[in-house]
């Protein structure tokens, strides 16, 4: 992960400003923002991809006593080699718009911006470093705080999938009891088996148990995200369809272990 800024230079254009941890940029990526930053009319927030690589941005404008139209240009911009979660990139996107509002709270910070052209501006040297490190240094503290909020939403996710698959778990110990309860019943029923009103509780509670588990397994899915590209994984219709044949099946075996048809 790397976090990029960038700026229009009134002489030579867009530039970049500074990036995090990654000094240099190489030229195809820059190019890259170039072109994106010279695209960008009004403040908002976009994604992009590039190679294998997926870039948040946002563009926004700090007042400026210096820059054409008395506004800077700026672009910050999060690049990522990996993939990642809706629920980790809108936190990006959040953070992203709070480093924005914190630099448009700082009135002369605009003046960083001019390092470069600090001959120009002997007057104000002092105060162009000072805000020089300060912008550098909010740059450093997203990238900082956008690692630490996408490790915190990976362990979510994980902590989410573990909680589902224990409930599967937990859910198939719970059918293997209601099946070892019908056993038993069989073995000391006297009279006609599918009389017994323990046994029909116990279809009861299988049915109600298949029926968890085909919701969990649906949260899990969608906890996931999982797109269907190219038929990959069945529709929600076929897989509806499936869950019923594969119930149908286990009340077909049940019925022939326990000898009757009058049970469902």
């Amino acid at each position: 992960m790397n976090v990029i800024l960038s700026y229009f230079h009134t002489r030579i254009g867009t530039s970049v400003f500074f990036s995090f941890p990654k000094a240099q940029l190489d030229k195809e990526m820059s190019d890259r923002l170039y072109d994106i930053l010279n695209q960008r009319k009004e403040e908002e927030l976009f994604t992009h991809s590039f190679e294998n690589l997926k870039i948040i941005n946002f563009y926004f404008q700090i007042i400026s006593d210096w820059a054409r139209g008395k506004r800077e240009m700026v672009m910050i911009s999060i690049v990522i080699n990996q993939l990642i979660s809706p629920e980790i990139e809108e936190s990006m996107s959040s953070l992203c718009k709070r480093f924005s509002k914190a630099m448009q709270s700082e009135e002369d910070i605009f003046t960083g911006f001019y390092i470069n052209d600090i001959k120009l501006h002997e007057e104000d040297k002092a105060r162009i470093l000072k805000y020089e490190s300060l912008i550098k240094e909010m740059v450093k503290n997203l990238y900082w705080e956008t690692l630490e909020e996408t490790k915190k939403k990976s362990e979510q996710e994980k902590i989410t999938l573990l909680l589902n698959d224990r409930y599967i778990f937990e859910s198939l110990e719970k059918m293997s009891t209601e099946v070892k309860k019908i056993n038993l019943e069989i073995e000391k029923c006297e009279h006609p088996p599918q009389a017994s009103s323990d046994i029909r509780i116990s279809i009861s509670n299988l049915d109600k148990i298949i029926e968890d588990l085909n919701e969990g397994f649906m949260e899990k899915m969608a906890s996931l995200e999982i797109e269907n590209e190219e038929g990959l994984f069945p529709t929600e219709e076929d897989m509806e369809v499936d869950i019923k044949k594969r119930k149908k099946e286990l009340r077909r075996l049940l019925q022939g272990e326990i000898g009757g048809n009058d049970l469902f």
